[in-house]
């Protein structure tokens, strides 16, 4: 373990699930014994970016929000320009937010944080170290720590509250705690194209939360590789205590969770694994070719450089604007036009066909509510005597004889 300071681990969701069968608290006893002081779940992460945007949902003038505490939402949001900034609520993950919390709460003593998990949004200056749920379970198998064996229940290490009062797994709050402080409904969206259904939200202008984490592979929220088949963010509350019935952290500790957007779209490149990725890039595409004719290789890797992204001004976007006077961009309202054609197609094909006889169609030409079939033909219906006429009764002698004539 390094020397930098006390060495202190956060468990992420993906961790959590990585470790299964064993439990979260077996899981937290193998930690201790690998050798961190304090084994920390990002639920308290969670319940700090869920506490702060109940706040941020309060004053919001707009009816429709969109919650953004994953860079993959921001990322998909904000990939062609920034018309959604407005409606955006953007946040740290919680890993992030789950570092602040505990460099708050140890003000003054030295720690170094490791985080487990494949978050991509936990690349921030409270985290000194990361890992994959797959290495950490490496470590333990190279110290001999079997995480089966370990504990069920904290009875030397001081238990920590995993309980959750404002969150969600992945930072959203609850639907209870959403009506109650703001009279909007949560909506998590599923399905392929979550943007569309972001799109008619917005246009009709739902008062809703609309959260797009799990569809869009928010480890945080229970996706990844190690999501559970189904509702993987029900099977990872599955896994917690029951839910809280007040707030679970220190409340005079406050820590600040929001974010710019621009911050929030940062990207950062590792200049430590991008030159290995650049070589084993190139031989995985390149030809082989003989020794003699083997051109020589350049080693030298020019160093990638910190950038960000560039967004257009909303003014360039081409734009509508609805009928309530909403400004909406062009290609998002046409994917809706187009999205309603669909279903306005395929409902009336749907409908059954009424097959129509020749008397129906003699009728109607007589009436003049439609042509004969063809424009040459010269059988044109003039009279109503000319029609065939109904197959008379037959006579009284040949009817059956019914019960009031018996």
């Amino acid at each position: 373990m390094p020397d930098a300071g006390t060495p202190f681990i956060i468990l992420g969701a993906d961790a959590v699930l990585a470790a299964l069968p064993s439990s979260p608290v077996q899981l937290a006893h193998a930690c201790h014994a690998l050798g961190f002081e304090l084994a920390a779940p990002a639920t308290w992460g969670d319940e700090l970016i869920a506490e702060s945007c109940l706040e941020q949902l309060s004053g919001l003038e707009h009816p429709t929000a969109i919650m953004c505490s994953c860079p993959l939402v921001t990322e998909r949001l904000t990939r062609s320009s920034t018309t959604l900034e407005p409606f955006m609520l953007t946040f740290v993950s919680p890993p992030v937010a789950t570092a602040r919390y505990l460099r708050a709460a140890y003000e003054g003593q030295p720690l170094h944080i490791t985080y487990v998990g494949a978050c991509p949004g936990a690349d921030d200056a409270s985290i000194d170290a990361r890992m994959q749920p797959s290495e950490l379970l490496e470590a333990f198998a190279e110290r001999g720590i079997v995480v089966g064996d370990q504990p069920k229940s904290f009875d030397a290490l001081v238990p920590l509250d995993r309980r959750r009062f404002y969150s969600l797994p992945g930072g959203t709050p609850a639907s209870d705690h959403v009506e109650r402080s703001s009279n909007r409904s949560l909506l998590e969206l599923a399905g392929d194209d979550v943007v569309l259904g972001l799109t008619q939200h917005l246009i009709e202008r739902t008062p809703a939360l609309v959260d797009l984490a799990l569809p869009l592979g928010c480890a945080c929220a229970g996706a990844g590789d190690h999501a559970r088949r189904g509702k993987p963010r029900a099977a990872l509350l599955l896994l917690e205590p029951p839910r809280a019935r007040q707030k679970v952290l220190e409340p005079s500790l406050r820590v600040d969770v929001s974010q710019t957007l621009v911050d929030a779209c940062a990207l950062h490149v590792n200049e430590s694994d991008a030159p290995a990725a650049v070589e084993a890039s190139a031989q995985a595409h390149a030809e082989p070719v003989s020794e003699l004719e083997a051109p020589p290789v350049e080693t030298s890797v020019e160093a990638p450089r910190r950038r960000s992204l560039i967004f257009r001004s909303s003014e360039s976007v081409p734009q509508c604007t609805t009928e309530s006077g909403d400004v909406v961009p062009r290609a998002s309202l046409a994917l809706l036009r187009r999205a309603r054609a669909r279903a306005a197609a395929s409902k009336s094909r749907r409908q059954p066909r009424i097959a129509r006889g020749s008397r129906d169609q003699a009728v109607d030409l007589l009436e003049g509510s439609m042509r004969p079939a063809s424009r040459t033909s010269r059988a044109f219906v003039t009279a109503a005597a000319d029609l065939p006429l109904p197959v008379p009764p037959p006579p009284a002698r040949h009817r059956p004889r019914t019960l009031m004539e018996i």
